[in-house]
């Protein structure tokens, strides 16, 4: 973006010949001869530099000045003088001013490369603090696993959301990683060098809630032995995650909307004399609130108040992109929990059956799996019957999902989980009559994943022979091509 600069002086022939050599140059320039209208244009819009003359009538270049740089601090000043003497120039320093050049000037020689190094200095500036936002946003992301496009989607949206303060409501099901994303909206957020404080509404009842957040005096219930301030008090500055914001009571309801409306509350006990705090709040569930208002058991108001900025947490489902990186990430989170176990892989024919599962737990489940495999791995090379009996019973079926009729080995896993594949994609293509389109769509997969696949198991020939025993020696057109 071309620097903006804004020229004032009272000879007009100065501010033309300036608007045009600058444009030339590349500057978005504007030009005034009087300094009441560079005010005013200052008050319209940024400016990177302001060049002024000092000797003006009406308002002295000092005068303009020290007025400009109330209104665009940020803005730097040059003060161009034909009567230059040491204490103008130090005047002019000494009141914000960031060089001069006297009249008349070089334009080629003095007066273009002084802007150079003005704007220059502050591109270098501006430059190595959008060098310095990446570097921190690459940081955070880093936390966050997997950068397949509905998780670099999330990403985004969760990088622009926390340079703000306005609430965020997080929405998802369990197990997709909300806590999370809310501590990545923290880290990026102006608050990240403030507390970040996290409490489950489910997990207290109405009472113990508003004690835990809000504080309470001293006596104010059975076992209140001394004052105590709250999880609000305690986040000030910072961001509050409330999460399974959807459990609370309806009678609870009005005390929190009113710390979102006016940043103040009472601690139990003490009615009379308000807290007031600046905290960024972060709501999270699982419930549809928006069903949930409907339905009566949640305060529309306060759903419009956390809803300010609704963000959708992606099931791992939608993430199944990010599986091979999540598994990297929770083998070796295993690895360094359980110090006396090897460091265990998933060979490539388990991840893709791995894929197909639906994963009902989301991340949590995929964790938990890979900490259980890890654990009873006898090799170092995950095998099937290491992992929990849901994604066994899965992998067996996934035959007689495609209509097959080979029974699996049912004392444990099958031989090897190619033979799995293979039995899957002969039966698929029975099923749909040898058609190889409607057999890949059938497997979730691409006709030309599916078409790999029978060349990698070497099954050409073993379908031809089928294809032509069910249809009693005939060729079938697209068949098995």
């Amino acid at each position: 973006m071309s620097a903006k600069v804004l020229i004032v002086d009272d000879e007009s022939h100065i501010c033309t010949m300036l608007d045009r050599i600058l444009k030339r140059e590349g500057y978005d320039v504007e030009t005034s001869t009087d300094p009441e209208h560079g005010l005013t244009l200052l008050k319209q819009q940024p400016y990177d530099l302001l060049v002024t003359d000092l000797n003006m009538p009406g308002m002295t270049g000092l005068e303009l000045l020290g007025r400009a740089r109330k209104i665009q601090p940020q803005c730097e000043v040059v003060m161009m003088t034909g009567y230059a003497t040491v204490e103008t120039a130090r005047d002019a320093l000494k009141r914000g001013a960031i060089d001069y050049i006297e009249k008349p000037m070089d334009i080629e020689d003095e007066f273009l490369p002084l802007l150079a190094k003005i704007l220059g200095s502050d591109n270098e500036s501006q430059d190595q603090d959008e060098d310095r936002e990446e570097a921190r946003t690459q940081d955070a992301w880093g936390d966050f696993v997997g950068r397949g496009e509905a998780t670099l989607t999330l990403l985004n949206k969760v990088t622009k959301v926390a340079r703000s303060d306005v609430p965020v409501l997080l929405q998802g099901q369990s197990g997709t990683g909300k806590e999370v994303v809310s501590e990545l909206l923290h880290k990026l957020s102006r608050r990240s060098e403030r507390p970040f404080i996290k409490i489950n509404c489910a997990a207290l009842p109405e009472g113990l809630l508003e004690s835990e957040l809000f504080g309470h005096t001293k006596g104010s219930f059975t076992g209140a032995t001394s004052d105590r301030d709250g999880l609000f008090k305690a986040a000030d500055g910072g961001t509050l995650l409330l999460d399974e914001i959807g459990e609370i009571s309806r009678t609870f309801q009005p005390k929190l909307l009113r710390v979102l409306q006016d940043g103040e509350f009472h601690r139990v006990g003490d009615a009379q004399r308000s807290i007031k705090v600046d905290v960024r709040i972060v709501a999270a569930t699982n419930r549809n609130l928006a069903e949930a208002v409907r339905g009566g058991d949640f305060r529309e108001d306060l759903y419009y108040r956390l809803n300010v900025v609704p963000l959708e947490v992606p099931t791992l489902h939608d993430r199944i992109d990010d599986l091979p990186d999540l598994l990297d990430h929770f083998v070796a989170q295993a690895a360094r929990k359980h110090t006396g176990y090897a460091r265990v892989h998933f060979p490539e024919d388990l991840v893709r059956i791995l894929r197909h599962y639906p994963w009902p737990g989301n991340i949590r489940e995929l964790a938990n799996a890979v900490e259980s495999a890890t654990v009873l791995a006898e090799s170092e090379e995950i095998q099937l019957s290491d992992l929990p009996v849901a994604i066994q019973d899965f992998a067996r079926s996934l035959g007689q999902e495609v209509g097959a009729d080979i029974e699996l080995p049912m004392g444990g896993a099958p031989e090897t989980l190619e033979e799995i594949e293979m039995r899957c994609i002969i039966q698929s293509m029975a099923k749909t009559k040898f058609n190889r389109t409607r057999a890949a769509d059938l497997l979730g997969l691409t006709r030309r994943t599916l078409s790999y696949r029978i060349n990698k198991y070497d099954l050409e020939d073993r379908l031809t022979r089928l294809r032509e025993e069910s249809s009693g020696g005939k060729n079938d057109g697209e068949s098995a091509a």
